[in-house]
């Protein structure tokens, strides 16, 4: 176990020095180097109580503090990862009270709920009274987490044509749950007087700490909050990939009556008249044929407009109301209809599944599978046989 300790007090504060000391540092980053380091003070404290018998060190008395910051670390950084916090305020702080309120006691009146020897019978009120703080803390931060991200994966669908675990964060699931299991691991360990329970908690912890810089060092900004700047539309797209050897498919055909309808509660305020709508639809159509932007893997509903020198939330209006899509099914649509135009090209007979997906716009196998047969109903294999 002390070996583990070790590791994982190690692990955390070189990636809280890395996060802190990056170049192109964000404000998530700033989050997660200062949760790290509140993760690996237990760790220290444990260490501490170890090496240092008989020395009392100011907040490194005890490892059952510090749990109270993790659920507020969490949200926070759920919050700047997903756009919702552009700059650390006063309001945010007010999330750290209970941390802040249980280390101004222990440094004031020299409270320390230490863990007892572990042969003692039963642990003392407050490191129960602890326990039963971060268990509320727990259900209140996780109920507020697992909110924030289904709503974020209901608005990724209307930026994003390519739906990587980077921006979907269905990682930060699991990251949710290690948080839930070290909470509770921390509750029934000392509201039941189980020092067993504890050990275990520390190694969830590690745990914690291990998968948690893994995906945090490789997880950038969502959503870019540079403000909407007009543009000149461009009649061609660049492509770093070879185009296939086919026309683009026909656009997807609107929703009938559309112009009938009464205008959805969503975009009620939006400012977009019906003639304004059918302009952009128009162009939307002959854009998406001419210029074939789907081919960008990297394609958003911001560049997009840009490209069209039209506002972001008016096309993503226009996509929803004239065509009963979000941005990432219709622009896979085109994607998907093109990979089916190849795979009838008689060439295409000695060129891989994969190798047409890139070409078409698409980044990754999983999506392409997984769009392909939403669309189709048949994987990509099937299909090549049914045509071939």
């Amino acid at each position: 176990m002390e070996e583990l300790i070790y590791i994982g007090a190690v692990h955390a504060s070189f990636t809280a020095i890395f996060l802190a000391t990056k170049r192109e540092r964000t404000l998530n980053d700033t989050v997660l180097a200062l949760w790290m380091v509140f993760m690996a003070l237990p760790l220290l404290s444990g260490i501490a109580a170890q090496r240092l018998e008989g020395v009392s060190i100011p907040l490194l008395t005890s490892n059952l503090i510090y749990p109270l910051t993790y659920g507020p670390f969490l949200w926070l950084y759920v919050e700047t990862l997903t756009g919702d916090v552009g700059r650390i305020r006063r309001g945010h702080l007010l999330h750290f009270l209970p941390f802040a309120a249980v280390s101004a006691v222990q440094l004031l009146f020299g409270w320390k709920p230490a863990m007892p020897n572990p042969d003692a019978a039963a642990f003392g009120t407050t490191v129960r009274s602890i326990g039963a703080v971060n268990l509320l803390l727990l259900l209140v931060y996780t109920g507020a987490v697992v909110r924030r991200l289904r709503q974020h994966g209901r608005e990724v669908v209307d930026h994003f044509s390519e739906l990587s675990s980077r921006i979907t964060l269905v990682w930060l699931y699991w990251i949710t749950l290690g948080v839930f299991c070290v909470f509770l691991l921390l509750f029934l360990g000392s509201a039941l007087s189980l020092p067993a329970l504890l050990d275990v908690h520390i190694a969830t912890l590690v745990a914690l700490i291990l998968v948690l810089s893994f995906f945090g060092l490789r997880q950038t900004q969502v959503f870019d909050r540079q403000p909407e700047a007009a543009s000149v539309p461009e009649d061609t797209q660049k492509r770093s990939r070879r185009r296939p050897t086919t026309v683009a498919p026909e656009p997807a055909e609107p929703r009938a009556d559309t112009s009938e309808d009464p205008a959805s509660p969503r975009y009620s305020r939006s400012g977009l008249t019906e003639e304004r709508a059918e302009t952009i639809a128009r162009r939307l159509d002959a854009y998406m044929r001419a210029g074939q932007p789907y081919m960008d893997a990297e394609l958003t509903i911001e560049k997009l407009a840009k490209r069209m020198a039209v506002p972001r939330h008016h096309l993503t209006q226009v996509i929803s109301e004239r065509y009963g899509k979000n941005f990432y099914l219709f622009v896979n649509e085109y994607r998907i209809e093109t990979v089916k135009q190849t795979l009838r090209a008689p060439e295409a007979a000695d060129r891989t599944l994969l190798e047409i997906a890139y070409d078409c716009g698409f980044n990754s196998k999983s999506t392409f599978n997984t769009a392909f047969k939403r669309l189709t109903g048949m994987t990509p294999s099937q299909y090549r046989e049914q045509k071939s």
